[in-house]
């Protein structure tokens, strides 16, 4: 019996592995075709790409390899199955499962004839994998099961370089081009066309792929080597046609253009004005100056300057500019014909036709290259920019985005102010705005920022735009918008809702640069953030500052009341003079001896001992020198320094000066009328604060002074204009603001704006000429408004002043709700603050007990108390502000309340801060 069981076991095993064998030879029969196709396939995309690779380095190889190459793929029929051939381990192992598929139709040969109709090279790897894959799949063995052979799916592959059809590149050609049948039905494809050798071909070639605005990399080449080689055959006038065509399609390279330059110099008298310029053009566009074909092409141009047209000479003198060209004659030249040309040429009168042809009209393009040309050379004449202007007015709304600001730019550095055309220019900036790209839009507002444009339209615009367009913005880009705003002293509530979330981003990205002159421009708007200061402190190495630096993040921080990063400026500042010896000037000396002494350093136990030794050093050098050749604005800030912070312990208990000899100098000096408004607001406060001083006969003398210079001013500092309750608070920001700035210290940086003065509407420097307007670098710092700009624009501190404003208004919304009398003081020369008789706030009170003083509610802002960090536990009263303490207690028999910014509760109901108000003033009270 068991020797039965084995022999009925190797019987079974026999049919299992017959019936096995028998499905693999069904699948490998139906696969075989497939096999073969595939291999074929696989040899012919490989020497197929080996062509392609070949074409696309065209000019690193053998070019008549790739050309043989290249017509050959192009002109491949259908492949046809090759002879059975070898096939590797390889493509065994990785392509059987996908061609062992259902699908295919069997083979018409038995099972017997399978290996021997195989290729020679099948292996034992192929049965293995066959096997296990008809395994695994279990594929039927009936005939009816299998479908046709379906055809070899096309291949979705873009054609190559070489082997690009003519149908294809003018399927890809737009509605709106003009095609010419006649030049695309001449050639089969790209290769007939590579192999043109005649100048007429090819630049028939060339200036058609223009007309659909495609390019072909691989024809230009061809074509460009042709040129190249047969450089006799061609002139001026040809070169010009070519470069032109190829400018467009950005396929002009240096070495073209120094290739022809022989040719062009002998044969550029044939050449028209339009080629003039086209070949002109060539040159700027590749950035390629080449002095005998520029000085050929000058002498050309002024021989024919009367038949060039105003248009082509806009042109003209755009290629000047881009290649830094300066020819006096050809702009001398052009300025006439811009300053001759009639009215009806810049635009027809009404009810009048036109007399010229429309050649002859400035577009809105023409008015912009001219603008940035005769900008960027420096030639400045108002009479050319006058005519600019008239024709600019009227193409406002054909200016793109770009156009704008290069426009703008180019006034900004031609110094030409007309306000009908700027006011033209920012209405159409606003419809534009979405078009603005991050560097253009910056420069934008920092050109009308030149010009002192206040827009608050155009601003806001661009702040709704800073979410789009703020990922795209540089550190530089940041700094020079937020100096634009704080050029013209714009309030917005959300800029700085996108701006110091973006500053913390890329925080590591910023510059010292970069953070000084952003800490400069929240300094200047009077924008006390504590987000900002803090990441300040955190990135900002001070000991990679220069001296002038230090004393810069100095002013600013003091102007901010933050006293956070002190001791490590303090530390490098004292590093930089005493260990390496560097001279410190009298200037940055006394500014940061001032900056130092208004956060209270002089007495203020948490300083350091490195603050301490600076200050003492600071006082000794200032002691040893004539401080009435310091700027006039510098000895104002000295002056209120030292009225209102106490000298180091070390200096003796006293200044370095005689502030009451340097007090008299000020006011007797001739500059004091030429003071800026920050200067004359501290003015102000120095005359207040000579009045607190014990009687002294010169202290009065000094005070009676300021009074009379103030009195034949008719005006007080901060009044613009507007009422006196603004002016009010401008001059309450600016005493908080303190050391004060002059225009050049606080000017948007980094400036943009170099060069010596021009003569024109007004005095202001220039813009420092580069390659392109759009992307004009920032130069060396330099003020932003000229000094009749300086003297009529906004004052500092917008949002220090917005800030108290508010909260005075919204406190006295509050006492009104709750039927509380109150008045708000606005006198000029003290802080606002609201003032509450005993009698209206008894019935206010709670307990109905009235108060033996009357009260005055006084704001304290952010600016109020300095701050070593962003908590408020360490806060205290600032010296600006214990002075307007000091000053209110002096003028009335009152009790002063200050509200701290921190304790308000803003997001409270009305009830809620009116029942939180009266508890304060109650508990001040008791």
């Amino acid at each position: 019996q068991a020797s039965s069981s084995l022999v009925c076991l190797a019987s079974l095993r026999r049919s299992m592995c017959a019936a096995k064998l028998e499905r693999t030879g069904q699948a490998l029969r139906n696969a075989w075709p497939n096999l073969k196709n595939f291999a074929n396939e696989q040899s012919s995309n490989i020497a197929q790409s080996t062509n392609e690779s070949s074409a696309s380095s065209f000019v690193r190889k053998n070019s008549k390899k790739a050309e043989a190459a290249a017509g050959t793929a192009a002109t491949r029929g259908p492949q046809q199955p090759p002879a059975a051939g070898g096939c590797s381990k390889v493509f065994v192992q990785r392509r059987i499962p996908a061609l062992l598929r259902p699908g295919n139709r069997p083979l018409e040969f038995a099972p017997a004839q399978l290996f021997r109709s195989g290729p020679p090279g099948l292996t034992r790897q192929f049965t293995v994998a066959a096997s296990a894959h008809a395994s695994a799949t279990s594929l039927s063995s009936t005939a009816d099961a299998w479908l046709p052979v379906p055809a070899p799916p096309p291949r979705d592959e873009r054609p190559s370089a070489s082997r690009a059809s003519i149908e294809e590149f003018v399927k890809l050609a737009t509605e709106r081009d003009d095609l010419n049948q006649d030049f695309w039905g001449k050639y089969t494809d790209i290769p007939s066309m590579a192999k043109a050798s005649e100048k007429e071909d090819i630049l028939m070639i060339i200036e058609n792929f223009a007309l659909i605005h495609r390019k072909h990399v691989y024809l230009f080449q061809r074509l460009k080597n042709t040129v190249l080689k047969t450089l006799d055959a061609w002139s001026a006038p040809d070169f010009a046609a070519l470069c032109h065509s190829w400018a467009q399609l950005g396929f002009l390279h240096e070495d073209l253009c120094i290739a022809i330059s022989g040719r062009v110099v002998d044969t550029a008298h044939t050449c028209s004005t339009q080629e003039i310029c086209w070949l002109m053009d060539a040159y700027a566009t590749a950035r390629c100056s080449v002095q005998s074909v520029t000085d050929e092409l000058t002498k050309q141009t002024l021989l024919k300057m009367d038949d060039f047209t105003l248009s082509q000479l806009c042109l003209h003198a755009s290629s000047y500019a881009r290649l830094n060209l300066r020819s006096p004659g050809v702009f001398d030249a052009i300025s006439q014909r811009l300053i001759s040309m009639p009215v009806s040429e810049l635009a027809p009168a009404d009810g009048e036709v036109a007399a010229v042809q429309d050649e002859d009209l400035l577009s809105a393009r023409d008015v912009t290259l001219a603008a940035y040309s005769f900008a960027k050379l420096g030639f400045h004449d108002p009479r050319v920019f006058s005519a600019i202007a008239r024709r600019a007015s009227e193409v406002a709304r054909d200016l793109t985005a770009r156009d704008l600001q290069m426009l703008v730019v180019a006034l900004a550095r031609a110094q030409f102010r007309d306000a009908e055309l700027l006011e033209s220019l920012s209405a159409q900036a606003q419809r534009r705005i979405a078009q603005f790209n991050s560097e253009s839009l910056v420069l934008m507002l920092r050109s009308m920022a030149f010009f002192g444009l206040r827009d608050d339209a155009l601003f806001t615009r661009c702040v709704a735009q800073l979410p789009r367009a703020i990922s795209t913005f540089r550190p530089s880009d940041v700094t020079t918008l937020l100096n634009s705003f704080a050029a013209v002293q714009v309030y917005s509530v959300a800029l700085f809702d996108v701006i110091t979330p973006f500053i913390l981003e890329k925080a590591p990205m910023f510059t010292a640069s970069d953070w000084l002159s952003a800490l400069r421009s929240y300094s200047a708007l009077g924008r006390k953030d504590s987000t900002f200061l803090s990441a300040l402190g955190l990135h900002l190495q001070a000991s990679q500052l220069s001296l002038h630096q230090l004393c810069m993040a100095m002013v600013d921080c003091s102007r901010l009341s933050f006293a956070g990063p002190s001791t490590q400026l303090a530390e490098a500042a004292m590093a930089k003079v005493k260990l390496d010896g560097m001279a410190c000037p009298v200037d940055l000396a006394s500014q940061m001896y001032c900056a130092l002494l208004l956060l209270g350093h002089s007495t203020d136990r948490r300083a350091g001992c490195s603050v301490k030794g600076l200050l003492e050093e600071l006082a000794v050098q200032l002691g040893s020198s004539d401080l009435r050749n310091l700027p006039l604005l510098a000895q104002v800030n000295l002056c209120y320094a030292a009225l209102l912070a106490p000298s180091a312990a070390g200096a003796g208990g006293e200044h370095p000066m005689d502030v009451l000899a340097l007090v008299e100098h000020c006011v007797g000096s001739e500059g004091v009328r030429h003071l800026p408004a920050e200067g004359r607001a501290l003015l102000q406060q120095i005359q207040q604060a000579l009045k607190l001083l014990p009687w002294n006969r010169r202290a009065l003398r000094s005070e009676q002074s300021i009074g009379d210079l103030f009195a034949r001013g008719g005006s007080g500092a901060g009044a613009r204009g507007a009422g006196a309750a603004s002016a009010c608070f401008a001059s309450a920001a600016l005493s908080h603001l303190a050391p004060c700035l002059d225009a050049e210290a606080w000017a948007p940086g980094p400036a943009v704006w170099s060069g010596p003065p021009h003569e024109g509407n007004f005095k202001a420097p220039a813009l420092e000429a580069s390659d392109d307007a759009s992307t004009a670098t920032p130069a060396d710092s330099s003020p932003l408004c000229s000094e009749e700009m300086a003297s009529e624009g906004p004052s500092q501190g917008v949002y220090a002043a917005q800030e108290m404003r508010d909260a005075l208004a919204e406190l006295s919304q509050v006492l009104a709700a709750h039927s509380v009398e109150h008045a708000l003081v606005t006198d000029l020369g003290r802080e606002a603050h609201i003032l509450i008789e005993r009698e209206a706030l008894a019935g206010g009170q709670p307990n109905g007990r009235p108060l033996g003083r009357d009260v005055a509610l006084l704001w304290g802002s952010s600016l109020h108390y300095v701050a070593f960090d962003e908590s408020s536990a360490d806060l205290r009263l600032s010296l600006s502000a214990q002075f307007q303490v000091a000053l209110l207690r002096s003028v009335r028999d009152i009790d002063l309340v200050i509200i701290p910014y921190w304790w308000w509760p803003a997001h409270a109901t009305q009830q809620e801060k009116g029942g939180a108000l009266l508890r304060l003033l109650t508990e001040k009270s008791e």
